[in-house]
């Protein structure tokens, strides 16, 4: 039996999965254990697989094919100001523009709430302190030749005080590097030459776009996360191959797909965020398979929820993402997050007086009050507080809650509002849902679509308890709990059954009416370096699958990026007039069809081809099957506080969904071994032929 094993570490809890060839899943969840190492939460985890499976571990991942993981680590190092010491080697006259920011420092990625107050705002601390930036004479111009050719003595000079300064890794940006590369690849020499094994990113090989800030940001952050990354990276390869493993170790990254160890070694930038994308990517598989080309997909975990769109049948990408207010462009797909999890602390709200809930979060440890070290009240005290969430039932049993703590925690909240322990316990969770979908709300709406139009797919720990609250606020078609693929360890079973992807892209500069023999050039050099790049890495040139895109825009409009997909073997001279078409037609639909501009020349800046290549020989997705069983049927019944009813309920309890074609009737509440589904009065829950749990308001079913 042959497995894939994914692993994805959460602020809270490390979650594994492993499929085999059969389809078969197996979870578990331990604590992460970021207060001493990561590695050993995913050892722990997977040790836990192994005893499910009846194997011993050695055993087991020597039958592993592929070992998939998603890693946060480059994630808490910049949030958490505890990456690499970086010196940054700048053009001369240029060695400002990561501390002034392009002007957008202060105000980007900052929460509606604080933009308007001058007072609330500031730039971040710099990554790369002034006296650690160093200029070098040299100029490339935009067409990639050379104004200036590069002084390497007074390169030398630079870079020899720059390295006595204790510096851990070093970034280079140069000017429009990523039209002529030369000049920073010598300079990577030059550094070499006087510390060898300093880790050195450059902005050509890591964010070949235009746009010095955003460039050397990604750069940068390459850096400031690199030697420790690979440190991690490694001593987690290490370990599990000292315990028999002896697939190679794939990275999730977040562009959606895995790439080899040493891919994230040299490029850890393309790692950040990649955990909530695994729960994309499976919610993509599972999406696929029943026909929903419109998903909305909802992570809630214990620190976060994340947030994911599929329109019309592919997860949505995006080439700029902010992290700690500092703007970079790396492909990768939409996850946007805030943080409204499991573990979210509620508190009074110092202007409003009314709850507040997160953006300060308990962790695992101390964890919400009901945890046992935990003080604060937390989302998941107020689920302990009304009755959603059995003490004595959690994780299956595996951990037990403290029900007295948690009301302890919520009675205090609830002292200071002047409101009852169940009052208050509702709040917090009805705060909570509507800043769910208030975030939901705003990605549909950005891309010019009406939430009512989507499925909502809930998974993380959290999720299926919470999902009925913000899928009814929002109007959404019905909830999707993938339970077939382990909702609760979605993001770890995409990380294990996704394919191999690398993404290539060029700037360019083709205004309409498009030269395609121009295009084609592009496309051709892209893909060339696609393929050799994919069969690199292991894999046969028949199994590579290409997909071409041009990313387009109104001449001198630098803040838009329409993506245009463009048909296998590139543009015809019949075709290409359909490109101007298709961007006139989306850029209507996003921004109105009086936006639509009759005088500016559409420009495509970019071309973009992304490589995937199928990376397991077995069949690992499961497939479609009847569901066993019969009627679920209730093991008893509990007291439930329901936020909208505002009163206890009695409600029946379940230990097993209902087979297909049969519904539990809210109220009702179904306890599974990582999870908990709510079924609120007025809504039911069936299962479909897969396995998964679809969760519908009954005057909808009744139609």
């Amino acid at each position: 039996m042959a497995y894939a094993i994914g692993v994805d570490i959460g602020g809270t809890f490390t979650d594994c999965v492993a499929v085999d060839t059969q389809g078969n899943i197996i979870q578990s969840k331990v604590p992460s254990t970021h207060a001493s190492s990561p590695d050993e939460g995913v050892i722990a985890g997977v040790q836990k697989l192994a005893e499910a499976a009846g194997r011993e571990i050695e055993e087991f991942l020597a039958d592993t094919e592929a070992f998939g993981h998603g890693t946060t680590i480059g994630t808490n190092l910049v949030v958490e100001r505890l990456g690499a010491r970086v010196g940054l080697v700048a053009t001369a006259g240029h060695g400002d523009a990561l501390l002034m920011m392009r002007g957008r420092g202060r105000t980007a990625g900052i929460s509606k709430d604080k933009l308007l107050s001058v007072r609330d705002t500031d730039k971040p601390d710099p990554l790369v302190p002034r006296e650690h930036v160093v200029e070098v004479i040299e100029r490339v111009i935009k067409d990639g030749s050379v104004l200036v050719p590069l002084d390497e003595q007074q390169a030398r000079n630079a870079l020899r005080l720059l390295l006595d300064q204790d510096i851990e890794a070093v970034a280079v940006a140069l000017m429009w590097s990523f039209r002529n590369p030369t000049h920073e690849q010598r300079i990577r020499e030059l550094i070499h030459e006087i510390r060898p094994d300093i880790y050195v990113s450059i902005s050509s090989e890591i964010a070949p776009r235009i746009g010095e800030y955003e460039r050397t940001v990604a750069t940068v952050i390459n850096s400031y996360v690199g030697p420790r990354s690979s440190r991690y990276l490694k001593k987690l390869e290490s370990e599990l191959q000292s315990r028999g493993l002896d697939a190679p170790a794939f990275i999730m990254q977040s562009n959606g797909g895995v790439a080899p160890l040493a891919s994230a070694v040299g490029a850890p930038v393309k790692t950040i965020g990649s955990g909530p994308v695994g729960g994309l990517t499976g919610t993509a598989s599972i999406a696929a398979r029943l026909g929903h080309r419109n998903v909305i997909a909802t992570d809630m975990g214990g620190t976060s929820f994340e947030v994911g769109l599929i329109i019309d049948g592919s997860p949505l990408l995006v080439g700029e993402q902010v992290i700690e207010q500092y703007t970079y462009r790396v492909p990768q797909l939409d996850v946007r997050s805030i943080a409204c999890g499991g573990g979210s602390i509620a508190q009074v709200d110092h202007i409003s007086r009314g709850i507040r809930v997160g953006p300060e979060s308990a962790g695992s440890y101390p964890g919400p009050a009901c945890y046992g070290a935990g003080t604060l009240p937390t989302v998941t005290d107020a689920d302990v507080v009304l009755g959603l969430i059995d003490p004595d039932q959690f994780l299956g049993g595996q951990m037990k809650l403290d029900r007295t703590a948690a009301e302890a925690a919520v009675q205090r909240l609830a002292d200071e509002l002047g409101m009852s322990l169940e009052e208050t316990a509702a709040g917090i969770l009805k705060v909570n849902s509507f800043a769910a979908a208030t975030l939901i709300r705003q990605r549909t709406l950005e891309q010019g679509l009406d939430p009512r139009d989507f499925m909502v797919y809930a998974f993380g720990g959290a999720g299926p308890v919470h999902a009925f609250a913000f899928a009814h606020e929002l109007g959404a078609r019905g909830v999707l709990i993938p339970l077939g693929n382990g909702a609760s360890t979605l993001s770890a079973y995409g990380i294990a059954v996704t394919d191999a992807k690398q993404i290539f892209e060029e700037e360019c500069s083709i205004k309409a009416p498009f030269d395609v023999r121009a295009l084609q050039d592009v496309c051709t050099r892209l893909e060339n370096r696609a393929v050799t790049t994919m069969t690199e890495g292991g894999f046969a040139p028949e199994d590579i699958r290409l997909e071409r895109t041009a990313l387009a825009r109104y001449a001198e409009q630098y803040m838009q990026e329409l993506p245009l997909p463009l048909p296998e073997g590139g543009v015809s001279e019949e075709r290409r007039s359909s490109l101007e078409s298709a961007f006139a037609a989306e850029y209507a639909r996003l921004y109105g069809a009086t936006a639509v501009s009759g005088f500016q020349q559409v420009e495509i800046f970019s071309v973009r081809v992304i490589a995937t290549a199928v990376r397991h020989a077995g069949a690992l997705e499961s497939e479609p099957h009847e569901a066993g069983g019969g009627a679920a049927v209730s093991v008893g019944t509990r007291e439930i506080f329901w936020p909208d009813e505002g009163r206890w309920v009695t409600t029946d309890v379940y230990d097993a969904p209902p087979a297909h074609g049969l519904a539990v009737h809210g109220p009702a509440v179904v306890q599974l071994p990582h999870t908990t589904i709510s079924v609120p009065p007025g809504q039911f829950l069936e299962t479909d032929r897969a396995g998964n749990c679809v969760l519908t308001r009954r005057k909808e079913l009744s139609a």
